[in-house]
């Protein structure tokens, strides 16, 4: 595979963080409803309205170096995955989220700090709806 299609699959990584930000999102709504929430004194408006802001302002204060090196890491992986084996785009895939959240799964349940196993799930299908935009680039060699 030529250098340039490896950069566009490269670029499709940002659903990532759509997918994050809307899963974070419905995460606080869930983990209020099953009461996970680490703070009990949070109320639905400050949920349901000012987390749209406060989520990117988590992010950017608390992720840089989490979400640096996540994407730093699924860019090397991605390189590696598409200049070797790009026919084996769904094992790429899948190995990539294996390799990548089973920390965050496991982080989850020692700090229980649910929020890593939501993030997981969604890299999964954020993933998957990867997959289709991967074959559309693969398609137009």
């Amino acid at each position: 595979m030529n250098i340039k299609n490896i950069l566009k699959i490269i670029s499709t990584n940002w659903i990532h963080l759509f997918g994050f930000y809307v899963t974070t999102y419905l995460s606080l709504i869930l983990f209020k409803i099953l009461q996970l929430d680490e703070h009990e004194d949070e109320t639905w408006s400050r949920i349901l309205i000012l987390s749209l802001v406060t989520i990117p302002l988590l992010f950017i204060t608390y992720g840089p170096m989490i979400i640096a090196g996540f994407f730093s890491a699924l860019f090397l992986l991605d390189f590696l995955g598409f200049t070797f084996a790009p026919e084996e785009m769904k094992l790429i895939l899948i190995s990539e989220w294996l390799i990548l959240s089973l920390p965050f799964i496991l982080w989850a349940f020692e700090y229980e700090y649910w929020l890593w196993l939501t993030l997981s799930i969604s890299f999964y299908v954020t993933q998957k709806i990867r997959s289709k935009k991967i074959t559309q680039i693969q398609n137009s060699r």
